[in-house]
């Protein structure tokens, strides 16, 4: 389930799909690779039903496919039959790197099977194990790997959505992946430690990278829900007012009403960077490279990431340049998408 975007792009020809379904959000992106590049054709962006999606999981189909074909209408591409690539989300996914005793290759396979029995489930009947070795074996005869896990029944939903849909499923990726996939694909040459941040409804990805290798992957319970909670709370207001602040939190004229509205972004930017400071703290610690910075850029995605202050606050907290994900970098834009 971990995928490099290159290996999308072997070849020229044909439509390639991309499908976020998320918990406040179905988002999708219709691109090509020709001789001349890459192409961006279309984006499509729905509303995510109320219900449909939880933890991840797609609780109805029906309903998020109407929702799907609906956001692959608007890139106004001929998306029937096309490849897709598609995030997978929430409790029923796991990934973790490990250290594990190396044995030869022939043996790895083997002894992923026995260290998921222990991370993930005894029974493994249930799940979808993926994996791959992150680096050559130390001189301990231990070797890091990147475990993946996700329910079958979770892949079975997102398999059989797409197949309604009309598209061929040919990708199920993890999301913290596929953030950190995007930058190696838009910024090649980039050796330095990054840290991508995600910050969606639920939850807030954070998925570090050094030297192109992982460190740490982790995912934090809070995102742009909690922002929300917090508007709520301290505007005194209900949470469908403060769902319309939130969106429009960088509108002065929208906010000049609410002039407390500042303290809470500093209160819910504050705690998340905190969080992510001890995640980086105690997960990668191990792997210090050396020097007063703990990365060297950190790249930031997802609605919740516009909060105001929170890239300064991530830019001073961790030494570190703090810039937005760039994910079209490079490719040419039909002329269709901006009409």
């Amino acid at each position: 389930m971990a995928f490099s975007l290159k290996d999308i792009f072997t070849g020229t020809g044909g439509v390639q799909l991309g499908i976020d379904v998320g918990a406040s959000a179905i988002k999708v992106v219709s691109i090509e690779k020709g001789s001349d590049g890459t192409q961006l054709l279309g984006l499509g962006w729905e509303e995510t039903p109320t219900g449909a999606v939880v933890d991840g999981s797609l609780n109805d189909i029906q309903t998020i496919c109407k929702a799907v074909k609906s956001a692959l209408d608007q890139t106004r591409t001929r998306y029937s039959g096309a490849s897709a690539t598609v995030g997978l989300r929430g409790l029923n996914v796991i990934y973790k790197r490990l250290m594990i005793p190396y044995q030869g290759m022939a043996e790895l396979p083997k002894q992923v099977l026995l260290e998921a029995q222990q991370h993930v489930d005894s029974d493994l009947d249930h799940w979808q194990i993926d994996y791959e070795p992150l680096e050559a074996a130390n001189t301990e005869g231990q070797i890091p790997i990147l475990l993946v896990a996700a329910k079958r029944t979770l892949v079975e939903q997102y398999v059989e959505m797409l197949k309604q849909v009309g598209v061929k499923p040919c990708v199920l990726d993890c999301d913290a992946f596929a953030m950190t996939n995007s930058f190696e694909f838009t910024h090649p040459e980039a050796q330095q430690t990054t840290l991508c941040v995600d910050v969606g409804r639920d939850s807030t990805k954070v998925h570090m990278l050094r030297a192109g290798k992982s460190v740490i992957i982790r995912s934090l319970p809070l995102g742009g829900g909690h922002f929300t909670d917090l508007l709520s709370k301290n505007l005194n207001i209900n949470y469908t007012e403060a769902e319309s602040i939130k969106w429009n939190v960088g509108n002065p004229d929208f906010t000049a009403g609410y002039p407390d509205i500042d303290s809470v972004c500093r209160q819910h930017t504050n705690e998340l960077c905190e969080e992510i400071k001890k995640t980086i703290e105690f997960y990668g610690g191990a792997d210090s490279h050396g020097g007063d910075r703990l990365v060297d850029v950190v790249v930031l995605s997802g609605g919740g990431s516009v909060v105001p202050g929170l890239s300064e606050s991530l830019s001073t907290l961790l030494g570190a340049d703090a810039i937005y994900a760039s994910p079209f970098k490079g490719m040419t834009i039909n002329k269709k998408v901006n009409n």
